[in-house]
């Protein structure tokens, strides 16, 4: 671990940045050590990613400087901060999908005044690679790529600019969790050998295991700095959120007694939108009060898998029974709920109101219209009666539903769905990019359901999620089933070696 003696190459000092109706940083003062791993740790909104961004010269700051090697500065945009030895790799990918990876580092290197052929970058790419123990085809494109191959590649384009800062935002978030323990020891290594890391992280074990400092923003302010090696979960948890508390595994436990059979999956074939086949060959069931989790990298057939059992996607082969009956998309609003995987996307209009969105599926009903119009009184009494029962923050039901947080929003999803009785849940990452707080609220409410009878099918890239809701896991790799083990009996080690298709025996 790295020791804090000497001068900061970085130092934020009283950093404000405010957007209509939201103060992101509030004079938030901290800085970082050559050679130290040194962690932002917050919930959803807290200012971590505009913190960042301000200093890799994304986002202008309000007020407050940034010093570079005991130097003020001040950058008009992320070039700038290139070329002071700032990398930034983000937590959504900025390759470019058509071209492959030293095309996209040729790329990058060209943004930032470099004059350098293909060759030239591959050889650079190469050495890279050897010297860190980067393993990774630089002549593949990068849509071809794993999830975690694409990771590497990101880190590579950021180290071939050789920097003295990187900043990292949620970079195991997509991982297995041999993928995650790579990326580890290579961030430990590029700390070694003198690089500084800023990393941006929910998961609160890895930030335990390779963080030397770790700092804590709550509302936009800075709450706390300490020392990774005096740090517990429970310590973070409370900076976090504010106050110390247990969170309600109730709902969680695997005590519920399961009964019949309520979905039934047989010989599953889906294709993508590129009409490859993305599910192949699925066979499952789920009962009454059970919990199957999808494991899966990203990329595997989770997305097309759920979104064929919500009816949503036409299977071409195989069939999906519910309650004995085969399904179709006639019913699927009063059995299935979908929780899809873009929320943004796929689960609500962001341009329409919190009370529009929740009216959705019912709108044409009574007591929500009547003679086809609809009655706004009605729409407005459901979608107050759904916000307190949900909890969802939000000043009331006319604002838009764009200017949620995140985790409001998955709850919207979640309030719209679950509203009725639905005999089959669907959940696609529910709790993806997710704070502590809304995390936990997500996952009990979904979990609840099951002492109603409710058959759920859970899908996650995060094990240690389906290892703490799911009764039983089964396991994809490139739309094929690798394995299907009872939770109690399954480990993370045995579930990632499933999820690259190796024989986890």
């Amino acid at each position: 671990m790295a020791m804090t003696d000497g001068e900061p190459i970085v130092v934020l000092e009283e950093i404000t940045k405010a957007y209509p109706g939201v103060l992101a940083n509030d004079e938030v003062t901290l800085d970082l050590f050559p050679r130290e791993i040194h962690t932002i740790l917050g919930e959803n909104g807290a200012g971590k990613t505009t913190l960042m961004g301000i200093l890799s010269g994304l986002h202008r700051p309000d007020a407050g400087r940034i010093l570079l090697r005991g130097e003020e500065v001040s950058f008009q945009n992320a070039r700038e901060a290139l070329a002071h030895g700032i990398g930034y790799v983000q937590q959504h990918f900025s390759l470019i999908p058509t071209l492959t990876v030293a095309q996209n580092a040729v790329l990058a290197l060209r943004a930032g005044g470099v004059r350098i052929s293909l060759s030239a970058t591959a050889d650079r790419m190469g050495a890279l690679a050897r010297r860190y123990g980067i393993d990774i085809e630089q002549d593949v494109a990068v849509e071809d790529l794993g999830v975690g191959d694409q990771q590497r590649a990101e880190i590579l384009k950021a180290l071939i600019r050789e920097p003295d800062v990187l900043i990292l935002d949620e970079p195991s978030a997509l991982l297995t969790p041999q993928e995650a323990g790579e990326l580890s020891s290579l961030l430990r290594t590029l700390a070694s050998e003198g690089v500084a890391i800023f990393l941006i992280s929910h998961k609160l074990e890895e930030v335990l295991s390779v963080s030397d400092r770790v700092s804590v923003l709550r509302r936009g302010r800075h709450v706390q700095t300490l020392a990774a090696s005096v740090a517990t979960k429970e310590r973070l948890a409370e900076l976090m959120i504010g106050e110390l508390r247990a969170p309600d595994r109730s709902t969680h436990g695997r005590d519920t007694a399961v009964g019949d059979v309520r979905l039934r999956v047989e010989d599953l074939w889906v294709k993508d939108d590129r009409g490859s086949d993305a599910v192949q060959g699925v066979t499952f069931e789920v009962r009454a009060g059970e919990i199957l989790g999808i494991a899966g990298i990203e990329g595997s057939g989770q997305v097309e898998l759920t979104e064929a059992l919500a009816g949503m996607r036409k299977a071409t082969r195989g069939t999906v029974s519910i309650d004995g009956r085969p399904s179709d998309r006639s019913g699927r609003e009063q059995t299935v709920a979908h929780v899809p995987a873009d929320r943004l996307r796929s689960g609500l209009v962001r341009s329409l109101t919190v009370e529009e969105n929740l009216v959705l599926p019912v709108a044409s009903t009574e007591p929500f219209s009547r003679f086809g119009l609809l009655r706004p009184s009605a729409i407005r009494a459901r979608a107050r009666d759904l916000i307190r029962r949900f909890d969802i923050r939000v000043r009331g039901p006319e604002v838009l539903a764009l200017t949620l947080s995140g985790g409001n929003q998955q709850k919207m999803v979640l309030a719209r769905e679950l509203a009725g009785r639905p005999g089959v849940i669907v959940c696609c990452y529910p709790a993806r990019g997710l704070d502590f707080a809304a995390t936990e609220s997500v996952q009990t409410e979904i979990a609840s359901r099951r002492g109603d009878g409710t058959a759920i099918v859970y899908a996650s890239v995060d094990l240690d999620e389906l290892l703490e809701l799911t009764d039983r896991i089964v396991v994809l790799h490139r739309g094929r089933m690798t394995g299907e083990v009872r939770t109690s009996d399954a480990t993370a080690e045995q579930l990632g070696l499933l999820m690259t298709g190796a024989d986890a025996a």
